[in-house]
């Protein structure tokens, strides 16, 4: 009997193993993603190996000299050698097996690499620094390499930085006191006058105050380690961008060019361009994303976005969602052939403490240019106070195709509440990344600096009528898209908090992803749950934050005009995911509660899933799948 007892116990304790297991996996990754050591998925090395005439690198140290600049450079050389490798050297004080970084620096803007007796000796230039030396050499020939990279004894390479200009030669200080923002602003002006890349030192901090200027980047420019202060507390206008990289063709109004109307299926604007041009056409007698809640509006002009050759041919990528029966509007915006790159840089922002209420701020880095590359930036906030204004991006991509920002660290900002169009208090939305009327836009192995499980702090990101928007590799508290987007990727990421946020049309394709949110993705209920398209789901984990177990959540008591009809995912594909919790999961949850009975007469009501497949689906010890508790609405049955 007793015998018969302890195995009875010793089976239910077996049958609980994994599920502590499971609970134990989920504190550790929350508590690691609160001390910021979650390592994004994206990370690809490029090399296997690294080693100095044989000898791995794991067996050498960084040996500089004391002082900014060279501290800078040590810790550039670390970082950009566990890029490409995934070992990470430290500083030592022995000049055996060593990365040398000299104290003497070239006078010809110069920046040198040789091996000699098993050793790295590395010099860079008085003006141009080192870092930004170590940079480009990663770049060039480290990320380039295939498989492994030798220093051998003799190997020297060198590269002079020619065609630039420097803050410093237009008057700033880069003392963190001193308001620079006057020179930033004059010496991008003589830039794209001459044609010039713009340098930052690496050891400034460049104070900019509240003046009412713009510095507009239209050459490549490379901020490297230097430090900027943003302060926000007492600003001329809280709308005047910082930077702006602008495009080097102006925008056309091509109202009277364009045919008087396009249907949806159309494949050309009925007029030629002088280049391929990012098109934005508005009819404003049409009124789409008319919001529900809290935050309700009268809804915006129906507009869409779409890529044309000079032929006036709409990019099969970019192809229109409305049909449009009068264009009232519509802008080119000429697509820039070549890249530009603006890269490094850390940025902090001393927030504003202006009253809670929407009066957004910009005050960061505007990309209005096609073809852009932002690379490496950090953007910090410090002082958020009992009150602030939101804000609405630190980097924002707006009119533009094509632009990808990588290897970057954002800040979610203090949420603050106010009170919104329905009377009633509401959180204000404010965001450190903002897009609208961008197409092809990508943030890959992006992170941020707080904890993304927190939800004191605002979602990271916000957009409007994008395109083909990517992450990959982004551990951010949250994906959305407010007034609809046209496919959407999320791949080999975190996601936290407010989890993915989705109103569109498409493919939306997560892949690779783990989200910790209240579900795993989230329709929009203040526009309407809608997503006309594919939803796939492959190979990723949910941890729910609530008891709900819901997969696609989507809300809509069929009462309200959007101003569009509203669809479910129109298929569902679930190839691989696991779900942190006990119990039956749902692909939806409830949409309408009125839905529950079979007589309910929908004023407005939802297009219904046509199809839906799982495999390889799993949660932490027992339950199934199911597609919704709604048995009246959801009459599609899951194909497993």
């Amino acid at each position: 009997m007793i015998s018969r007892l302890i195995a009875v116990i010793m089976s239910f304790v077996s049958a609980l193993t994994p599920l502590f297991s499971q609970f134990t996996a989920e504190l550790e990754l929350k508590n690691e993603l609160a001390k910021g050591n979650y390592e994004s998925p994206y990370i690809v090395r490029s090399l296997d190996e690294i080693t100095v005439n044989g000898v791995a690198i794991d067996d050498f140290c960084v040996v500089a000299p004391d002082g900014a600049v060279y501290e800078n450079a040590a810790d550039t050389l670390s970082d950009e050698l566990y890029e490409v490798s995934g070992i990470k050297i430290t500083e030592g004080q022995s000049d055996k097996n060593a990365f040398v970084i000299n104290e003497n620096l070239n006078d010809d803007n110069t920046f040198t690499l040789k091996v000699e007796n098993g050793n790295v000796y590395i010099t860079g230039g008085d003006n141009i620094g080192v870092s930004r030396g170590i940079t480009a050499f990663s770049d060039e020939v480290l990320l380039s390499a295939d498989g492994s990279f030798d220093f051998a004894d003799g190997y020297v390479y060198t590269k002079t930085f020619t065609d630039f200009v420097t803050y410093e030669e237009f008057g700033a200080k880069g003392d963190g006191r001193t308001d620079d923002l006057e020179a930033i602003v004059n010496t991008h002006k003589y830039a794209n006058e001459n044609g010039l890349s713009v340098f930052a030192c690496e050891t400034a901090t460049y104070y900019i105050g509240g003046k009412n200027k713009t510095a507009t980047i239209m050459t490549d420019t490379d901020w490297s380690t230097a430090k900027f202060i943003i302060d926000d507390t007492d600003v001329e206008n809280r709308s005047a961008w910082i930077f702006n990289i602008a495009p080097s063709q102006s925008t056309k109004n091509i109202t009277d060019k364009v045919a008087s109307s396009l249907k949806i299926d159309a494949t050309n604007i009925g007029t030629t361009l002088d280049e391929k041009s990012l098109v934005v056409l508005t009819d404003s007698n049409v009124k789409r994303y008319i919001r529900k809640g809290l935050n309700q509006n009268s809804g915006s002009n129906q507009t869409d976005v779409i890529l044309v050759d000079e032929n006036g041919n709409i990019s099969e990528d970019t192809p229109l969602i409305w049909d449009f029966n009068a264009i009232t509007n519509a802008v080119a915006y000429p697509v820039d052939s070549e890249i530009l790159t603006v890269k490094g840089g850390v940025f902090t922002t001393i927030a504003n403490n202006a009253p809670s209420e929407y009066t957004y701020y910009t005050r960061g880095i505007q990309v209005r240019r096609s073809n852009t590359v932002i690379d490496g930036i950090y953007h910090d906030v410090i002082n958020e106070g009992a009150t602030g204004a939101p804000y609405s991006a630190f980097v924002s991509l707006s009119c533009c195709s094509d632009v990808t920002v990588k290897e970057s660290t954002f800040t979610g900002h203090k949420k603050y509440a106010t009170i919104g169009s329905a009377g009633s208090s509401v959180q204000m939305g404010t965001y450190d990344i903002g897009a609208a009327t961008a197409v092809n836009a990508s943030f890959v192995n992006c992170n941020q600096t707080n904890d993304i499980t927190d939800s004191d702090y605002w979602g990271i990101a916000g957009t409007n009528y994008c395109k083909n928007l990517v992450y990959d590799g982004c551990v951010f508290s949250r994906f959305d898209a407010h007034q609809g987007v046209l496919n959407a990727t999320v791949k080999n990421s975190v996601l936290g908090h407010h989890g993915i946020k989705l109103i569109g049309s498409g493919t939306a394709l997560i892949e690779n992803t783990t989200v910790l949110s209240a579900s795993f993705i989230d329709l929009r209920a203040d526009y309407g749950s809608t997503w006309n398209g594919d939803v796939i789901i492959r190979n990723c984990k949910f941890y729910p934050t609530d008891i709900s177990n819901k997969i696609i959540n989507a809300e809509n008591s069929e009462d309200h005009d959007f101003g569009y009809t509203c669809y479910l995912p129109q298929r569902v594909e679930i190839d691989g995911l696991y779900v942190n919790r006990i119990g039956t999961c749902f692909i939806f949850n409830i949409v309408n509660a009125k839905h529950l009975f079979d007589f309910y007469d929908a004023e407005y009501p939802v297009v219904p899933p046509e199809e839906i497949t799982v495999k390889n689906f799993s949660n932490m010890m027992f339950g199934d799948i199911q597609v919704s508790m709604n048995k009246s609405i959801f009459k599609t049955e899951i194909t497993f």
